[in-house]
């Protein structure tokens, strides 16, 4: 019953996998299968080799592909679990000498192919795995937490797996820690969120989390219509800085001025264009130039601040990257001028970052930006 592939990206052909190049979840896509790979080459296939020749099957052998799917079976149906440290790592007296035991034996063998040296390669290829997994998945599980703490670990659980995801979950899944409803101390268990009786026939389903389309795609392999938590990212590429004209000194500047190459935004905040819905009251937006520092200088104020400027939607530390990879020739050489105003000719101090954005600002305004903005959303 288990399926034999999968929808998310990991499975992908190099012609469709093509298709999301320039995006995050192409980048994220490449170096999770590299990872996997040198995991598979490094630890995984000698030991499975063993494995097989203790199961008295010394000619089948198994590929990359099949390591890929059985990864895949785990980390599309795991559920991150809270687990007491004291459950997860026992330390009582009869497990101690149990542990003992096990790692005498194993001193004393120096079989190669011996299972206690089968079992601690297992144990590395799980915790390599884990790790591999853990910056999508979250596994943050650690042998140095102290016995009250509470442990996330990554686990099947037998029918809740088989579960699909829906906004409107039928069920949710709790862990029953007493063993008060279910008899048995920290099993799990599903609980309707349906006040009335649970129709036979009806799918359980339940919920993955506030997920955008583009980490269900990457974890699961479906997307949702309509997703209400999808997500959008802008981004400029950073290699892409070194083929734009003077390079070097925008470069410069946008260090200086700690911008920001990409942004990721809620879809709903979109539903009005640029602009949020609301205007927010002076002096609790973020997103305003800081000018107020620099004010007593000839140059500072003599752009107007446009009406919109508090109403976009986009982080101004994005904003200030696209402005100032806009920039043209003179632009650069004006702000270079009004910033020695500043800081004087001899160069007695560094400029703030915010002085260069306000210089940026007096220069350039949002025209390029704003372009350069409606490029990038086109490319998208």
């Amino acid at each position: 019953m288990l399926p034999t592939t999968f929808g998310n990206p990991l499975w992908f052909t190099d012609d469709e996998l093509l298709e999301l190049k320039g995006t995050t979840l192409y980048r994220a896509t490449e170096l999770q299968k590299q990872n996997l790979l040198t995991l598979y080459d490094d630890k995984v296939k000698d030991l499975v080799k063993k494995l097989l020749v203790l199961d008295g099957d010394s000619e089948s052998e198994v590929s990359f592909e099949d390591f890929l799917w059985a990864n895949s079976i785990f980390w599309t149906r795991a559920l991150n679990i809270p687990l007491p440290h004291s459950y997860v790592f026992p330390q009582n007296q009869e497990d101690l000498n149990k542990y003992d035991s096990i790692n005498n034996s194993a001193e004393l063998s120096n079989d190669h192919n011996s299972r206690g040296e089968l079992i601690n390669g297992l144990n590395d290829i799980k915790n390599e795995a884990q790790r591999v997994n853990s910056q999508v998945n979250g596994a943050t599980s650690t042998l140095t937490s102290t016995q009250g703490e509470t442990l996330w670990i990554e686990g099947l659980v037998p029918g809740i797996d088989f579960c699909n995801h829906d906004l409107k979950a039928a069920a949710t899944w709790e862990v029953d820690g007493t063993g008060l409803i279910t008899g048995v101390p920290f099993s799990m268990y599903l609980l309707s969120v349906e006040r009335s009786s649970f129709h036979s026939e009806k799918e359980i389903s339940i919920s993955y989390g506030n997920k955008g389309n583009e980490e269900l795609l990457y974890l699961y392999g479906f997307v949702i219509d309509n997703n209400p938590d999808d997500y959008l990212m802008i981004h400029y590429p950073a290699e892409a800085i070194h083929s734009i004209p003077l390079s070097d000194s925008k470069a410069l500047l946008l260090e200086e001025q700690k911008a920001q190459l990409r942004c990721l935004l809620p879809k709903s905040l979109l539903e009005h264009g640029f602009f949020a819905a609301g205007h927010p009251k002076d002096g609790n937006n973020d997103n305003k130039l800081e000018v107020d520092r620099i004010s007593s200088f000839s140059w500072s104020g003599q752009r107007r601040m446009p009406s919109y400027l508090n109403k976009l939607v986009f982080p101004e530390n994005f904003l200030t990257a696209l402005r100032t990879i806009a920039m043209q020739e003179d632009e650069i050489s004006k702000v270079s001028s009004l910033l020695e105003e500043l800081v004087g000719s001899g160069g007695e101090r560094q400029p703030s970052d915010a002085e260069v954005r306000a210089a940026v600002w007096e220069t350039c305004g949002d025209s390029g930006a704003l372009q350069l903005l409606v490029d990038l959303l086109q490319a998208k």
